[in-house]
């Protein structure tokens, strides 16, 4: 049986290679199902320029002034999310080198 998984979709399914019987079936990627909520920690940032100040406002939904208070802290909150959104966040504070940490641990970096 070779197994196929089609996650654009959400479908997976098993073919044989010899006479060609398959089933289909429903798939979800296991961090649409974590249920579990989780917290984003923005922490230790020495350069706060704008693409950072942008990032972060854009992140916790607040103005730039309040974005660039959360960035002169030693460590804050910017998001309280499910795993998808927090994997984004994850994302955009990678290519902005800025240190964060997720509470409780985050295994789909």
């Amino acid at each position: 049986m070779i197994r196929t998984i089609d996650a654009e979709h959400f479908t997976q399914g098993w073919a044989c290679p010899t006479c060609g019987w398959g089933v289909v079936t429903t798939y979800f990627p296991e961090i649409d199902v974590d249920a579990t909520e989780y917290s984003l920690y923005i922490r230790n940032i020495s350069i706060i320029n704008v693409e950072r100040i942008r990032v972060i406002a854009e992140l916790a939904s607040v103005n730039f002034l309040r974005a660039k208070e959360m960035l002169e802290k030693k460590e804050v909150c910017i998001l309280k999310a499910k795993a998808p959104k927090i994997k984004e966040g994850i994302d955009k504070l990678k290519e902005l080198n800025v240190d964060f940490i997720v509470k409780p641990f985050f295994k789909y970096q």
